[in-house]
């Protein structure tokens, strides 16, 4: 008979929130990188005036995008509203 795994003893999910601004040349690096470390990569596009939302999308990344410009602060609370990890790193 299998013991039932205590709550302390359970496997946590990892979610990493990444606020970016106008990052469409280096946020694929970042993602990939992010990956192997976490099981769920969440990006806050802040109103980016370049293709850092799709670059984010087309890595594997969730992506959220802000109707405006919200600063780091804002799009980090936005993040960690919007991912479904038990830790969540930034």
């Amino acid at each position: 008979m299998q013991k039932e795994l205590s709550v302390q003893n359970r496997l946590k999910k990892i979610s990493a929130v990444i606020p970016a601004y106008n990052e469409e040349k280096r946020i694929v690096d970042v993602i990939n990188k992010t990956k192997k470390f976490v099981d769920e990569v969440l990006v806050i596009d802040d109103c980016s005036t370049d293709n850092t939302g799709a670059a984010a999308k087309n890595s594997g990344a969730k992506v959220l995008s802000n109707p405006k410009n919200r600063g780091y602060i804002q799009s980090l609370k936005r993040g960690f509203k919007n991912v479904s990890g038990d830790i969540i790193v930034t």
